[in-house]
């Protein structure tokens, strides 16, 4: 068995780390997303505008659940600022969501271009590797 060769070792932590961030760090975090329910409090902290702010809601359901969820500055999560009052409903398994009746899109087409560079520089180190004469 031959060493692996330094470019695809590069080409493959690159893709790894592609998927894992804008894979599993922010598509799986944002599609097993689940709330259903009216924003009965919502709290910026540090404050609006600030950068990077976060805001931490409590949405309660038709049951008089309440759910705690907090929306950060990624697109993993749902948009942050949403105002007292709103209905929000997001189910698990999709990107988008419904505020007070509209849907609310994700940027699906940014981000499977994103996965399939990540998938293509994982398919160039194979055939970098394999390709390679030893």
């Amino acid at each position: 068995m031959k060493s692996p060769n330094p470019q695809s070792v590069i080409l493959t932590i690159f893709a790894l780390w592609i998927l894992w961030g804008f894979g599993f760090q922010t598509l799986w975090a944002r599609y097993t997303i689940e709330l259903e329910g009216v924003v009965v409090s919502s709290r910026d902290a540090p404050s609006r505008g600030a950068p990077r702010y976060a805001t931490e809601y409590v949405i309660r359901n038709a049951n008089d659940h309440d759910t705690y969820y907090v929306a950060g500055a990624t697109d993993a999560s749902l948009e942050r600022s949403i105002p007292v009052g709103s209905r929000i409903e997001k189910k698990w398994g999709q990107l988008g969501y419904q505020l007070d009746g509209q849907w609310r899109s994700f940027p699906v087409a940014f981000y499977f271009a994103i996965m399939g560079a990540a998938l293509f520089a994982l398919f160039w180190a194979a055939l970098v590797q394999w390709g390679a004469k030893g």
